[in-house]
């Protein structure tokens, strides 16, 4: 889900879309949130009309809904990995806390430099416990440790989660690149839309409007990611150069 901050209705609210992306960076759906409902019942209208089967769909603790769970596996044919399990499903999080994880190895360790600091992170997998939640499989716990670059802690935050893979879908490693990947929402599309593209100033707020720009950002950036661009703000300046240049991105020139 993403406010856009400058669009704001005659009635104070501001709008508020509900996007899926893919791993590459392109919007495959997205719905305007109205402002007599949330984004977890906006799940299933989202994606309706998409082909899901085979996929894995990541969500974060907000959508860790046991409809859902059974939308996504049986409906859709799809796996879900809740990145983290929160106090939204009490029930849920105290079992998962409760299992015996300081018995269960370290199965995969990441470890990234960047940004002046280091920082690792380990996943613990185990089978999930029989009638937990709807269609899991496996549970995770996933510790995230950063430290400044001479060794000095900075912070320590550990996260639960739930998924539906089964083993030969996916080891620990697979689930925790997917748990990685799912934040790529964040700097691969709301990040862009920011920045790169001022949504945030637009105050476009009639009716569709603000949706219909979202889309038409969405559509750009995933066009520019498709042809080989990481850097939006670059590819931009590419197709400001020459009018040819955006038509040739979506196949319109001869």
């Amino acid at each position: 889900g993403k406010t856009l901050r400058g669009a704001i209705c005659p009635d104070g609210r501001a709008v508020r879309l509900l996007a899926a992306m893919t791993a590459a960076g392109a919007v495959a759906a997205q719905r305007d949130i109205g402002h007599k409902t949330n984004e977890i019942t906006q799940v299933r209208p989202l994606l309706d009309p998409l082909d899901l089967r085979g996929t894995v769909v990541t969500l974060d603790a907000l959508h860790c809904q046991r409809d859902t769970a059974r939308y996504l596996v049986q409906d859709k044919d799809a796996d879900y990995i809740f990145t983290a399990v929160k106090d939204n499903q009490p029930r849920l999080s105290g079992a998962l806390d409760a299992l015996p994880w300081q018995s269960v190895p370290v199965q995969h360790v990441m470890k990234d430099r960047a940004h002046g600091r280091d920082e690792t992170r380990t996943i613990q997998v185990m089978p999930a416990p029989a009638g937990i939640f709807p269609h899991a499989a496996r549970a995770f716990l996933i510790e995230r440790h950063v430290a400044d670059l001479s060794g000095s802690h900075i912070s320590a935050i550990a996260a639960l989660g739930i998924t539906s893979l089964a083993p030969e879908r996916a080891g620990p490693a697979g689930i925790a690149a997917h748990v990685r990947g799912h934040w790529g929402i964040e700097n691969k599309l709301h990040y862009v839309r920011d920045v790169t593209f001022g949504e945030d100033g637009s105050r476009v707020r009639t009716g569709n409007a603000p949706r219909v720009m979202a889309g038409l950002r969405n559509l750009a950036i995933a066009a520019l990611r498709a042809d080989g661009w990481t850097n939006i703000a670059s590819g931009l300046r590419w197709a400001s150069r020459d009018y040819a240049n955006p038509l040739s991105l979506l196949n319109l020139t001869t």
